[in-house]
């Protein structure tokens, strides 16, 4: 029978691997160099219940730079489709059922105030505290948006567009700070209704001194990857995730209310208190 389609397989060539790979946008992706932002569950929003000083929103206090900056590791999160398998004789194959991901875990650096597992601390003590046993709801103590931005090495703006970049670069002693290019935006991670269930142990210890660290564990109800615009297709994206519209027809077959009705038509319907 032979081997099928022989001219299609590519022959070996490291020259032609280095060219390619020598490309802005073909040069392979670097772990470092990431931005995590976290927005404040509604639970924790100055003025919300309990909540009055604004001292555990992120967006306007430190925690907005130290949930970023302290950020030392962050586990992107994974996708699964979960499968069927068909029931007909013969070699059975597998197909699609639904969607499952996985949690994700941050590693903070803390700091010396402790404000950043503070901030953990107040949040999961509102959502299930341990003195009355009862859960807020879910919309009050989810995080409606954390984004987690890649960045990679060059290939941004030129340096000259931003005027405290200029005087850093000065200060060093480069001498082609004018061609010297910024980081470039690469892709984003937007994870929707996202909440902490799990604050992880830290030891201490009388050794070497080093910094505590703090990993974080996180569910979330689903995901959205995003990459450059010329290297998507933003219509596909939109036609998957957008949700069909919704039937106003009603008609007596499907009328909840005219349904109700029939179910309790041979009870008494009283406006009082039965005795």
């Amino acid at each position: 029978m032979g081997i099928p389609n022989k001219q299609a397989a590519r022959y070996n060539s490291f020259n032609e691997f280095l060219s390619n790979a020598k490309g802005r946008d073909r040069s392979p992706s670097f772990t470092n160099l990431f931005s995590v932002r976290i927005s404040t569950p509604p639970m924790m929003r100055q003025g919300s219940g309990a909540v009055a000083s604004g001292r555990m929103q992120v967006e306007t206090t430190d925690l907005d730079w130290m949930l970023d900056y302290y950020a030392n590791n962050v586990n992107l999160p994974s996708k699964q489709i979960t499968t069927g398998q068909t029931p007909y004789v013969g070699a059975p194959f597998k197909y699609a059922t639904n969607t499952a991901y996985s949690q994700i875990n941050i590693t903070f650096t803390m700091p010396r105030s402790q404000y950043t597992r503070n901030f953990f601390e107040r949040w999961t003590t509102m959502m299930a505290s341990d003195s009355e046993q009862y859960t807020r709801y879910y919309n009050e103590y989810v995080c409606p948006r954390m984004m987690i931005y890649k960045w990679e090495r060059g290939g941004g703006d030129l340096v000259v567009t931003d005027p405290k970049m200029i005087r850093a670069l000065r200060k060093s002693g480069t001498a082609n700070f004018l061609l010297a290019r910024k980081y470039q935006l690469t892709a984003a991670w937007e994870l929707q209704n996202l909440y902490p269930y799990n604050i992880g142990s830290v030891q201490l210890d009388n050794n070497k001194a080093k910094a505590m660290t703090m990993t974080v564990g996180f569910y979330y109800e689903r995901y959205r990857f995003f990459a450059q615009d010329k290297f998507d297709d933003p219509g596909l994206l939109k036609s998957f995730t957008t949700p069909s519209a919704s039937d106003n027809n009603t008609d007596p077959e499907t009328d909840r209310n005219n349904a109700l009705n029939q179910l309790f038509s041979g009870f008494p319907l009283s406006s009082g208190n039965v005795a």
